[in-house]
């Protein structure tokens, strides 16, 4: 698949999902294509698929496009096919979006850049491989792969180009020095200093600043350079790793899809003091849903340099995959779902989609492991786990069956409000701020990055290869959620109503963050009569 179709794709994707879609503007066009009206601007785009719909209704219709797009007779480009969303968004809205068609040129320039590079030799840590391969990204954003920064910048530390570096270390003044969690193994600074490592492309953002060269020039810090293990950076671009013993999450003044990807102190607070919090609740997990595995944030540090210092150089440590058993193999679930596979997903797809019993067996396991413990943690503990496919892990045995799933990234988790009161209020204010939350609103995280992004865009996915099991893919699903612990808002799914699925297109349209995000109703197609 072309970087061109790939892009196409993403736009129609959320098109569809955010705008037609809920209007009913959106009508099948025989087998293979689909019609989407843009009603405001009075046009028709003509999309083909990649497989037929099948009989699906109108309210869980999810098009699963070729990249190829007409209006009238004429094929469009992804640049035309943004014009003609713009003007469609513009009459709505009442603002055009300008900066959204760079935001893709970039997006697009280095899904084609990793396209055309010839597939890495396999290295030592095949979990890192598999992180590195994943090219096209989320595949209801506009831009999956679009980042603020130089060309130059943006190629250099791209995961997707094999990116690997050395962290850039600094020694700062001890009493600059804000840390949380577990002291270090080892600190090798001067005396007075603590080590406060950077990624490299923070570290050329800030000499560019004030601050930084100001620290550097009476004192406050000393530059150490580079040193220490060669580091490659996972999808998230700002998390690094040389193996997969642990992991560095590192701040990032690089527009990233919808965020400035830096670690403010309030969240590297939060993401160690969770880590505390959900002790009981992660062993809990382990015993009551074996192979549930929740990856620690075992400490965090930052440094005030001066103004606005403190957020741009939080760092937070991660536990690794030790938790994983031996002969398991660590696979990012969102390396299952791209459209051109590492070649070890290739191979395990190929196997699983030449016999349809294999198949299911092998999801009915997958859905064993990820479905009951994020339910649980919700329903009964007011714990809202972020469980979409870049933020989980799942472990495959020799024979390629799911037996352990690795949930990650505490520093997104959210507490219900009406259940923890406690301990919410034995936080410091800002802390508290970023991770409590109504039970609505967590329940619009769970919904949506558990159901419509995770477990929708796997069974799309699956049924890309198969398109004859998707009606049994999503009776898999129904059933599995069918067996957890009823709790209101899921008997509410389970009937049939819709689960939130986020506004990425109309929130980069405002250049709004992640946590502004607004959700559209999504229908599944959990019931009986929405699979026939």
């Amino acid at each position: 698949m072309s970087a061109e179709a790939v892009t196409i794709i993403a736009l129609l994707n959320c098109l569809v999902r955010e705008v037609s879609g809920p209007a009913g503007l959106v009508t099948p066009d025989g087998a293979d294509r689909v019609t989407i009206r843009l009603e405001k601007s009075d046009r028709t785009l003509s999309a083909g698929l990649l497989r037929p719909m099948g009989n699906v209704s109108r309210e869980t219709m999810q098009p699963r496009f070729s990249g190829q797009v007409e209006s009238g007779e004429k094929p469009l480009s992804w640049r035309e096919v943004l014009e003609l969303v713009d003007a469609e968004l513009t009459a709505i809205t009442g603002a055009t979006a300008e900066h959204l068609t760079g935001q893709i040129a970039i997006s697009n320039g280095l899904i084609a850049e990793a396209l055309r590079r010839p597939v890495p030799e396999p290295s030592p840590h095949p979990y890192l491989d598999l992180e590195q391969s994943l090219l096209a990204g989320h595949r209801y954003h506009p831009a999956p792969k679009a980042r603020s920064g130089s060309v130059g910048e943006i190629r250099r530390y791209a995961p997707e180009l094999g990116a690997r570096f050395q962290l850039h270390h600094l020694a700062v003044r001890s009493e600059l020095v804000r840390e949380i969690g577990a002291e270090p193994d080892h600190d090798q600074a001067p005396s007075g200093y603590r080590l406060l490592p950077l990624h490299p492309w923070q570290y050329a953002i800030l000499s560019r600043g004030r601050e930084l060269p100001a620290a550097l020039g009476d004192g406050r810090a000393i530059d150490l350079g580079p040193s220490g293990p060669m580091m490659r950076p996972t999808s998230s671009v700002r998390t690094v790793a040389a193996d997969d013993t642990g992991f560095v999450k590192l701040s990032l003044s690089v527009l990233i899809t919808n965020c400035l990807r830096i670690n403010p102190w309030h969240e590297v607070q939060a993401a160690v003091t969770l880590a505390g919090l959900l002790e009981s609740l992660r062993r809990e997990l382990a015993v009551r849903f074996p192979g549930t595995v929740l990856l620690r944030e075992t400490r965090g540090m930052t440094a005030d340099l001066g103004p606005g210092t403190a957020d741009q150089l939080g760092v937070i440590h991660r536990e690794g995959l030790g938790a994983l058993a031996p002969g398991v193999l660590a696979v990012p679930s969102a390396a299952l779902a791209e459209p051109v596979p590492h070649p070890i997903v290739q191979r395990l797809l190929s196997r699983l989609t030449s016999d349809r019993s294999l198949l299911l067996d092998w999801w009915r396991r997958y859905l064993r492991h990820l479905l009951p413990p994020v339910l649980h943690a919700f329903a009964r503990h007011g714990v809202v786990f972020e469980a979409h496919l870049q933020n989980v892990v799942v472990g495959l045995d020799p024979q390629g069956l799911p037996v352990q799933l690795v949930l990650r990234d505490l520093e997104g988790v959210k507490l219900v409000r009406e259940q923890r009161p406690d301990d919410l209020a034995a936080m410091p204010e800002p802390v508290r701020a970023h991770v409590g939350t109504p039970r609505g609103r967590g329940w619009d995280r769970v919904g949506y990055c558990l159901l419509a992004n995770h477990v929708g865009g796997l069974v799309s996915a699956l049924a890309d290869r198969d398109p004859g099991a998707e009606p049994a893919l999503w009776a898999a699903v129904h059933d599995q959620l069918a067996e957890a612990e009823p709790f209101a808002e899921l008997e509410a799914v389970l009937a049939g109503e819709p689960v939130p699925a986020k506004t990425n297109l109309l929130t980069r349209w405002r250049s709004a963050a992640d946590r502004d995000s607004g959700y559209v109703p999504l229908f599944l197609p959990l019931t009986a009569d929405s699979r026939t």
